[in-house]
């Protein structure tokens, strides 16, 4: 997927950062298709116009007295209170939100930032509001998109202007306040709220000079409150902070062809239950297969090769990445890097290049994938947690390309990104690389199915890993990733361990031998084997996907929606 690499924020707008790096003309020549090698590398100047007409990214962030200039002054806030419902509190220092103030009243804070500079027809990426926490609470608390213009020095509980009131008093009515467009919760300090995708279309709404009447933070059952600087505090530093990133074109890059259908699968084995969820791959029609290692656990890459050709077919697209348990029969002229190889050779159209199944990258009808041996040191060191080797190959590849779809697949994980007994294997610096890149993370290695939250702060457990977002849909952008573990190919099904793992509060959906949650829901039942189905490019929108878990037994174990922003 289309991405930026650098962070570091400014006090003005950033320099623009391009998805691809000034390649040398031979590197993008070699990327680029005969016909294309013979009209855009003929010269220089047509290098130059491809480079160019990649899309840059550009954030800038809006904060009273300070951002992006110290000359700001479009941020507006105000704490409306139930308690005292006909008086403001505009030129207060903080803002305040309670769900029980003390006497079961409401009190919430009202923000608002004006956007300005933004070319015409920029597409917001992302979008975030920075707060200083003053008073912390263990509860969590929604922001609302408002809908209904109001004044800082006029606004009430009962009242939006000095002559205009709520639908409802506190702005609870629908012609008040819409969607849900992100939440906060935690102690005191800065506080980063990643706006969600309805969230992202608001801001856009606002950049495309829609009327703009802020946000509302809000909640009426909890009962311990929430304050925040607000954009009269003393310090700059802390006043509420609105962060946009935007492309200066519409969002560019090339999608898979619609309604293409890959399954994702680990951990397979040799037996009749490897063999049923091939079947299954074969029934729902799957286009291709991303196995993320352990294949046979035999050491017998021919009979390994022969079971995926009498199921799925020879010329089948099958994208195969080294597990543990691979590595001792890997090389060779009949290790299973061979076999790799032959089929890749039969099928020009899985399109990759690099040491497969190691290292490479691929192109497959649009998607982009992103092979990797990281965390599997039983094959060499330059594979192990954190290995240099391989997280500058996943930052590289993904920088480089521009497909709106992008897959990080490698087998083994990080103890926190599985629900049974497995430890920290690969580092967080190849699941950073991802997230940053806005690709979809794909393992194996546990034997269970297990499918997170979106995360925007992933190696971070003091934030649950920035979980956010609904159960059923997960959203990708940079900085902005979900990671999966489909590791029920047929060897052995492990439990859910509850020791370990009662506490993450980032798990969407999962199921083991011992225990099945479905979208956030406990279920009946426990896990069979099966494979997770991605369909990408649904519904008219190239942005779009439909996901599902199904098992051999038939059942759904979860469904969800991912959606590109």
């Amino acid at each position: 997927m289309q991405t930026s690499r650098a962070r570091a924020e400014s006090h003005v707008h950033e320099r623009p950062r391009t998805f691809w790096t000034r390649l040398s003309r031979g590197v993008l020549c070699a990327a680029l298709p005969a016909v294309a090698v013979v009209n855009a590398c003929a010269a220089d100047d047509a290098i130059e116009e491809v480079l160019e007409a990649r899309q840059a990214l550009t954030t800038v962030s809006f904060q009273q007295g300070s951002l992006p200039s110290s000359s700001y002054s479009g941020s507006t806030d105000a704490t409306i209170k139930e308690g005292s419902a006909t008086t403001n509190f505009g030129a207060a220092t903080s803002c305040e939100v309670d769900g029980d103030d003390g006497s079961g009243v409401d009190k919430y804070c009202l923000l608002k930032w004006t956007v300005s500079g933004i070319p015409a027809g920029s597409t917001v990426q992302s979008a975030s509001i920075t707060l200083q926490v003053t008073d912390g609470s263990s509860n969590t608390y929604n922001l609302y998109e408002v809908k209904r213009s109001w004044s800082e020095s006029a606004v009430t509980w009962n009242n939006a202007t000095g002559s205009t009131a709520w639908a409802t008093a506190g702005a609870k009515g629908s012609t008040d306040r819409g969607s849900l467009i992100g939440s906060v919760t935690g102690g005191t300090g800065s506080r980063t709220i990643t706006l969600n995708a309805a969230g992202v279309a608001l801001v856009q709404a606002w950049v495309d000079g829609t009327s703009n009447n802020g946000i509302l933070i809000a909640s009426t059952s909890n009962t311990d409150g929430i304050d925040f600087a607000s954009s009269e505090h003393a310090t700059a530093a802390q006043r509420p902070k609105l962060t946009i990133t935007y492309g200066s074109q519409s969002s560019g890059g090339s999608s898979t062809d619609p309604g293409l259908l890959v399954a994702f699968i680990g951990d397979q084995g040799n037996g009749s239950n490897a063999d049923a969820v091939l079947e299954l791959i074969a029934d729902e029609g799957a286009d291709a297969t991303i196995h993320n290692g352990d294949f046979d656990y035999a050491d017998n890459p021919t009979a390994w090769e022969n079971r995926i050709n009498s199921i799925l077919g020879s010329n089948y697209p099958y994208f195969a990445v080294i597990g543990n348990h691979d590595a001792a029969a890997w090389g060779g002229s009949s290790g299973y890097a061979s076999y790799i190889q032959a089929r890749h050779a039969r099928v020009p159209s899985m399109n990759c290049t690099g040491e497969l199944g190691v290292k490479a990258t691929c192109n497959y009808r649009g998607l982009f994938i992103v092979q990797s041996c990281i965390g599997t040191s039983e094959l060499r060191s330059t594979c192990g947690a954190n290995a240099s080797d391989q997280v500058n190959f996943i930052h590289d590849s993904l920088a480089n390309d521009d497909s709106i779809w992008s897959v990080c697949a490698w087998h083994k994980n990080q103890h926190d990104m599985q629900v049974g007994g497995k430890g920290n294997e690969v580092g967080w610096s190849a699941y950073q690389e991802c997230m940053s890149a806005g690709a979809i993370i794909a393992t194996g290695h546990e034997h269970s199915y297990a499918r997170t939250l979106t995360l925007t702060d992933v190696g971070n457990a003091s934030t649950g890993h920035g979980k956010t977002g609904a159960f059923n849909l997960v959203e990708l952008a940079p900085d902005r990733s979900f990671v999966f573990v489909s590791g029920l190919g047929g060897v052995g099904i492990r439990d859910y361990e509850a020791a370990s793992h009662d506490d993450d509060t980032w798990w969407a959906s999962y199921i083991a031998s011992n225990k099945w949650v479905k979208n956030g829901t406990l279920m009946s039942g426990t896990a069979d084997y099966g494979a997770l189905f991605i369909r990408f490019n649904v519904d008219g929108d190239p942005k779009r996907a439909t996901a599902y878990f199904k098992d051999v037994d038939g059942r759904l174990v979860d469904e969800f929606t991912i959606q590109v922003q």
